[in-house]
Order: C-alpha cells, then structure tokens, then sequence
C-alpha cells in the first residue's frame, strides 16, 4: 500500500514506498563544520555520494527525512542542485530542520517534498524523532540525532536511526530498517 500525502501546500504526493525501498537522512551536503561536529571522515562527502551511486538504481525509490544541505554559500547552490540531480532514484525529501530552499528548489535538484510523518504500514518516517501519540505506529524511522542515541520508543514501540553516521554514508532498504528498529 502506497502512503497518499496531502501536503497541504501543494499537490496530493503518492510515495510508492516498498520494503526495497531506500531511506536516509542527514547528509548535510555543504555543511562546512558537520565534519568535526560529527567526527565525519574529511571525504564524506564524496563518500556518501559514491555510495548512493553504488546502491540506488534509477527506478528505486528513496526517502530522504531531512537535512540534505545546509548552509551552502548562494555560489555553491547550482553546484548542489546538479549533485543532488544527478544522484539516481526517485527521490522524496521530508523537510529536515535545516532544509530552508524552496520546494521548487528541491524540485528542480530532483527530490519530491512532502510533509512529515509520513505513515506506511505501522512505520512512521519523520525527520526527528517522533513522540506523539495520536498515529497508529509501531516503529519510527527518523534522522536528526545524527551518532547520538534516539529517545527511548513508548513501550511496544520502535525506532530506527537512519542518519547516515550511524548506517555507514549510505542509504539502507527501507526493509531491512523496520526489520532492524530497537
């Protein structure tokens, strides 16, 4: 079953998500200091690219849950803009805490909004993770927290931290992370 968004500042989005599926998160492309911030090898970038590359075939889909780029200089945009184009699949974004471009802006860089928490089975994928109450889920998938420890779930429920710290600068079946959820 597909999740049908309603965005509510834009078109209805259906994201075909599969348990082979892709999801990540925080890559924070353009970030000067997330490096040292989050002991981040000096190529990350590159590295998360590659990896990306080497994972995601054109047709797959991908669920990005925020912070894609952060802070680059306004002469860096087309450069990232063509970067993020050029990564394969269809890519959807949940806007992250320090996405602040445009939805056409993203759109144009090749990556579909839409608004958290997205539900699909009992998985709720946001960018933070999420503590409500009031969705029918069992296992969160989120980013945000970059290598620290996710808040402990209610009792007899899941998370999954898919910042890309922690599941190695590359994206992970979507599967394999509802599967895995402590």
């Amino acid at each position: 079953m597909w999740p049908v968004l309603d965005s509510g500042d834009g078109p209805v989005v259906t994201v075909p998500l599969m348990p082979d599926s892709w999801v990540t998160s925080d890559h924070h492309f353009g970030h000067r200091n997330i490096a040292r911030y989050q002991g981040r090898p000096a190529d990350h970038e590159e590295l998360m690219v590659e990896r990306w590359h080497a994972l995601v075939a054109p047709d797959d889909v991908v669920l990005h849950l925020g912070d894609l780029l952060v802070f680059p200089g306004a002469s860096e945009l087309a450069c990232y803009a063509d970067l993020l184009r050029a990564l394969p699949g269809r890519k959807h974004l949940i806007i992250g805490s320090h996405d602040q471009r445009s939805r056409r802006w993203y759109a144009d860089a090749g990556f579909e909004v839409v608004r958290s928490p997205l539900l699909w089975g009992g998985a709720v994928f946001t960018h933070e993770p999420y503590v409500g109450y009031h969705l029918p889920w069992v296992v969160n998938v989120h980013g945000h927290v970059h290598r620290n420890r996710s808040p402990a779930a209610p009792p007899g429920r899941r998370r999954f931290n898919a910042c890309v710290e922690v599941t190695g600068y590359a994206p992970v079946r979507l599967g394999d992370a509802v599967v895995t959820a402590v």
